[in-house]
């Protein structure tokens, strides 16, 4: 809500009170006045409406378009009151309430969690009068408008926003890591091993920044435990491009278990312990990504990291198994939905693939998780569950009944859901594109390993070395105990929840033609 504003009878008094009216419109504002401080916002809101259809362009019509918008607000119906400050800010600077409305539209972004069309019309609004807005919506503003940049790829103007947003800001760390990911992009941009390193240094220092904070009593950070996270996900992934595998290795374990990003931290871990040369550590890394808890998750590239694993460690035996496992399941998933996407179906369609049920068995269930997981998706149903809540509000309001005022809303909100529909379904066909393409991506490099697991058989062959015999010979050793207060328990092949993640092989190398050469 905007706290500033009065939201009683006084508070509307004092406005109607500033901007002269003709005595006649005032007598019409006096019945929306009664009902606001009485709490009875859905009879303001028609008397509000009402007296907006039956006014001219006056001082009074300008405060109650304002008002109406906060009436509406006030009852929970967020698209609505959405509508009403967006036509506002669209009349211009010139408009007597351009700055709340502005502050109302923050409000409303929040309640809605909308990260699209409430920061795109801020960004595409922003001007030198939003300097009269007060300091912690404008330093929220700000940031909607660097997401904005980013997302267009104006970095630049991205890191200029972002920059401004200042620690006593609640949307401090989102600003922060925001402009961790711009140095990172700002980096790609350069071109340059130089200019990369450059960047991923300044970035850590951003992501690091976010996981320096904590919330207080009187400053409660934005998404901070979700921000956290994801810096340290950003951190491992930058000491990754760096090549410094251990500090990779580090913050991907710091990702706490269960988290909404513990399982692809666990994939990547996998990749930095393999690259630290550390099979056994990425074996079991993976070992925890496909366990049963796991079950139905989309991870195609995990059975490729497992098969190269092996295959460095010359055990073909298991790298063709696992390739094999590969191929049995995520091929077989590109046919299944290979027609859904080349279907001549409306964008409203795909996002139905998600939400109704009939639909969803369309699809395996591995492509549904990978959909519904998806940060925005869960964003795109969330926005339209909000929305039909709304509507069924709208229509259960006795005062509406009678006015006009109930066409209106529920055609604002089956508009906003009709479009929000047909956005979200492109989104969704776009990963499930995304998803073909990656699996196809992925059995070619399936078919190098078979190749390359094939020829290097061959020539253990040909070497003569008795494999079997020099396997027998190796012992396997128990892995290091981190620390003293950790024990050790052999695998017996059964997954309990508080091990997961835990995991480490040993693993034996039959690599013994080279040891031979």
């Amino acid at each position: 809500m905007i706290r500033n504003l009065r939201t009683t009878i006084l508070g509307l008094l004092a406005a109607a009170a500033l901007i002269p009216a003709t005595a006649g419109a005032q007598a019409d504002l006096t019945p929306a006045i009664r009902a606001y401080n009485e709490n009875r916002f859905d009879q303001a809101a028609v008397f509000l409406y009402d007296f907006i259809a039956q006014s001219g362009e006056d001082a009074n019509r300008a405060k109650a378009d304002f008002f109406l918008g906060q009436t509406v607000e006030k009852m929970g119906l967020y698209q609505s009151a959405l509508f009403f400050y967006s036509e506002i800010i669209k009349a211009g600077p010139s408009h007597p309430f351009y700055v709340p409305a502005a502050e109302g539209l923050v409000d409303v972004a929040e309640a809605l969690q909308d990260d699209i069309f409430i920061p795109v019309l801020l960004n595409k609004e922003y001007s030198d009068e939003f300097q009269r807005i007060r300091p912690e919506y404008l330093h929220k503003i700000n940031y909607m408008v660097g997401m904005v940049s980013y997302r267009a790829g104006q970095l630049e103007d991205a890191e200029a926003f972002l920059s401004v947003v200042p620690p006593e800001s609640a949307y401090f760390a989102r600003a922060r890591y925001l402009l961790g990911i711009v140095e990172v992009q700002k980096g790609r941009q350069g071109g340059t091993e130089e200019s990369m390193d450059s960047a991923t240094r300044l970035a850590n220092d951003y992501f690091k920044q976010v996981l320096g904070l904590r919330s207080t009593i009187t400053l409660k950070y934005t998404d901070l435990s979700e921000l956290r996270d994801l810096s340290r996900m950003g951190l491992a992934r930058n000491f990754y491009g760096l090549g410094q595998y251990a500090d990779a290795v580090k913050y991907y374990e710091e990702v706490p278990r269960f988290s909404p990003y513990w399982d692809q931290a666990l994939f990547e871990n996998g990749w930095a312990r393999f690259q630290d040369k550390d099979f056994g550590g990425a074996l079991g890394t993976l070992q925890a990504l496909h366990a049963p808890q796991f079950a139905g998750s989309f991870q195609p590239e995990s059975w490729i990291l497992k098969s190269t694993i092996y295959y460095q460690a010359c055990l073909y035996d298991e790298a063709k198994e696992t390739l094999e496992t590969y191929n049995t399941s995520y091929p077989q998933m590109v046919k299944q939905i290979q027609p859904l996407v080349e279907s001549d179906r409306e964008f409203a369609d795909f996002y139905s693939l998600i939400t109704d049920t009939k639909d969803r068995q369309k699809m395996p269930r591995a492509i549904y998780n990978y959909l519904a997981a998806n940060k925005r998706v869960r964003s795109f149903r969330k926005y339209i569950s909000s929305l039909e809540t709304e509507k069924a509000t709208i229509e259960s309001v006795p005062a509406f009944r009678t006015s006009s005022l109930r066409g209106v809303l529920i055609e604002i909100v089956d508009r906003q859901k009709n479009m929000l529909e047909s956005v979200a379904g492109k989104f969704v066909k776009g990963r499930l594109e995304d998803a073909m393409a990656v699996v196809k991506g992925f059995e070619s490099q399936a078919k190098i390993i078979r190749f390359e697991t094939s020829k290097a058989e061959k020539k253990r062959l040909e070497s003569g070395v008795d494999y079997a015999q020099a396997l027998g010979n190796q012992n396997l050793e128990r892995p290091v105990i981190p620390a003293e207060d950790w024990e050790y328990w052999n695998f017996q092949g059964e997954f309990w929840i508080d091990e997961i993640g835990f995991y480490q092989f040993t693993l034996k190398s039959g690599c013994m033609e080279r040891q031979a050469e």
